[in-house]
């Protein structure tokens, strides 16, 4: 939070940008603008103080277990210690996921703010949001395509046949002719394994189709906006600050749903 402060108030900005979450938390209806900021302030002020004393409990009572051991309870405490950092390590990736993803909303409501102080237009408004909207879907389908190909391949390692719920069927037990339930099994085995390719290559089919739509629709309308600026007089063209912000948002956009994608790519990789 500090650092986020000390950036913005850089900015002229001060400390009023606060992310939905904290808006969201507040148990009080507020108006916007300055009554808003100190609510939000308030609120995290309350909430910072409250972590603060959970966590001088937590020593405290931490401090009476280890009174309770016996004096030569050294390796007791390691192993503790260990145990609790071990299971402390997902959680802390989460807080330091959302901490970045944070800083992504900030970086992005910045070039949001920095791109109306150029005086734009209704219509370079409505084409700047078009413009960062296309990139967003065009990011969102490409990392959707990639973690599904890396899902199918995770999940295929698991979901072999003998592993599946189906994979026992009691009517085959009920075949006398031991040749014949052999010939039904194979079959049987044969179709549900050729289904179960069937269904990853369909899904993975339809999230490359849709990867390409957007990528395909974000080309057309840059091409489209390129086309229109060279016809448009130059009091209604982007000027080249305009530009660059979008740019830089856009690159923003990217870059948090990256951050996003090797989340969900590392949390899988440590899925059983």
């Amino acid at each position: 939070l500090g650092q986020l402060k000390t950036h913005y108030s850089r900015n002229g900005l001060g400390s009023q940008l606060w992310v939905k979450p904290v808006q969201s938390m507040l148990k009080v209806t507020v108006r916007s603008g300055t009554e808003e900021n100190e609510a939000c302030l308030t609120y995290v002020k309350n909430r910072l103080t409250q972590l603060d004393k959970a966590i001088q409990q937590a020593h405290t009572d931490l401090h009476v277990q280890k009174n309770h051991l016996p004096n030569d309870s050294t390796l007791i405490q390691q192993a503790i210690e260990r145990f609790v950092e071990e299971n402390l390590t997902g959680l802390r990736k989460k807080i330091q996921h959302k901490i970045q993803l944070v800083h992504y909303d900030y970086k992005e409501h910045i070039l949001k703010l920095d791109y109306l102080k150029q005086n734009p237009s209704e219509t370079q408004i409505k084409l700047a949001e078009q413009l960062c909207a296309a990139k967003q879907q065009e990011e969102i389908s490409k990392y959707t395509s990639e973690l599904l190909e890396k899902q199918i391949i995770h999940h295929k390692s698991l979901l072999t046949f003998d592993h599946l719920p189906i994979a026992r069927v009691p009517l085959f037990d009920s075949i006398r002719n031991i040749d014949v339930q052999k010939q039904f099994y194979v079959q049987y085995r044969q179709v549900i394994e050729q289904t179960q390719t069937n269904m990853f290559t369909l899904y993975t089919q339809s999230a490359t189709s849709q990867k390409q739509r957007y990528q395909n629709q974000y080309n057309d309308k840059m091409k489209e906006i390129q086309h229109e600026q060279h016809s448009l007089p130059d009091t209604e063209k982007l000027t080249t600050k305009m530009i660059e912000l979008i740019g830089q948002r856009a690159q923003i956009i990217g870059k948090r749903l990256k951050c996003i994608h090797d989340f969900k790519v590392q949390t899988l990789s440590i899925l059983p």
